[in-house]
């Protein structure tokens, strides 16, 4: 008997029923367990402490999707990963869209994963990942510029038209981690899984039509899990089509999603003699959503004394307030800005704001 470890993607969110999906039900009751670890709440980190994996490097994420699309990697690369997304008239980040399908530019390589997803690769830049600020994009955001590299910034800009942003995030250099303790199988479509799997030396089973969203062959994809679970002990077999959904805003097509996979998917699995686990990494992509932008005046190098919040709702509509912070907010916020910045530049943020003036009035002479 050997252990099927299925992760659906993206199917619990803060309105998850489990009575819903009647094989899932049939397993017995849902935990919500947290497996980032302090890390963001996504599938790279998810996974990887799902199977054990605890030491996780900062930087990680582009190279893991350089890994999974077979893409040639140096020692000195700097890579990061690229979403595409629609704009709105005041520069909010909406829908994600389809990313170009070719860019041209001395100061990197550009690839494109499929749907919005691109990698960028930037030659000999490995030892700045310290100084680069990014973060994890959403609908509802504002398109931001990658903070701590001028060649970053021409890249965000050259991709950048007034309908479309391409933002920038998950900055990282090559890494090693040790191999999966024993003998184990992969199934997915999902790139950035592939990547998992070669990172951990795990043994990849290729399916004809798993893609990685809604459209991904169910049945093939439990019958290459069925047949690798007879000679290996452990298989991790990953369904990615939900969090897909979740990020076109689509309910109903996540909600049907999930019904194939409970009758396609669970009602096989369950049926056969392996030890069955079912993960779920968290979305709360079908939901309101609230963005909360504090902001640090690099001119003045002070913290900013108002807290800038966005709502973003379900039904596409939007709220924005101000919130002002008393003193005590401020230094409690200073400090955790501090020592953020600490931990991803390597400088204080008085530090950190002097080579950004420095940048910026050193921008206009740059040439690239």
């Amino acid at each position: 008997m050997s252990r099927i470890l299925c992760v659906i993607d993206g199917m619990t969110d803060p309105h998850f029923q489990v009575e819903r999906y009647g094989h899932l039900a049939s397993m017995g009751s849902v935990r919500y367990v947290d497996t980032c670890g302090g890390f963001p709440p996504e599938t790279l980190h998810c996974v990887l402490r799902l199977l054990g994996v605890t030491d996780l490097p900062v930087h990680l994420r582009g190279y893991v999707e350089a890994l999974g699309a077979g893409i040639p990697v140096r020692p000195d690369d700097l890579l990061l990963r690229g979403s595409c997304y629609t704009l709105d008239g005041e520069g909010c980040c909406t829908m994600p869209c389809c990313a170009p399908a070719k860019v041209e530019d001395p100061a990197f390589t550009y690839y494109r994963l499929g749907g919005y997803q691109a990698l960028l690769v930037f030659p000999h830049m490995a030892h700045t990942v310290n100084n680069i600020v990014t973060q994890i994009p959403s609908g509802g955001q504002r398109a931001l510029c990658p903070q701590g590299s001028l060649v970053l910034r021409h890249a965000f800009e050259r991709l950048l038209t007034k309908e479309r942003c391409m933002l920038l995030w998950g900055q990282s250099v090559p890494v090693a981690l040790p191999p999966f303790p024993q003998k184990s199988a992969v199934i997915c479509g999902k790139e950035l899984v592939k990547g998992i799997a070669r990172l951990l030396h795990m043994e990849l089973f290729p399916v004809k039509g798993a893609t990685g969203d809604v459209d991904t062959d169910l049945d093939a994809k439990t019958e290459a899990a069925l047949r690798a679970a007879e000679r290996c002990p452990f298989v991790l077999l990953h369904i990615n089509g939900a969090d897909e959904a979740a990020h076109r805003h689509d309910s109903a097509e996540k909600e049907t999603f999930l019904r194939r996979v409970d009758d396609r998917v669970l009602s096989r699995l369950l049926a056969s003699e392996h030890e069955i686990v079912v993960a779920s990494v968290c979305t709360d992509q079908n939901d309101d959503w609230l963005n909360i932008y504090a902001n640090y005046d690099v001119e003045q190098d002070r913290l900013c004394d108002t807290l800038e919040l966005n709502l973003c709702k379900g039904d596409g509509s939007e709220e924005d307030w101000s919130y002002p912070l008393n003193a005590a907010e401020q230094e409690v916020l200073l400090r955790k800005m501090e020592a953020f910045c600490q931990q991803q530049t390597g400088m204080s943020l008085h530090e950190y704001a002097q080579q950004l003036r420095e940048e910026q009035s050193a921008a206009p002479e740059q040439s690239m």
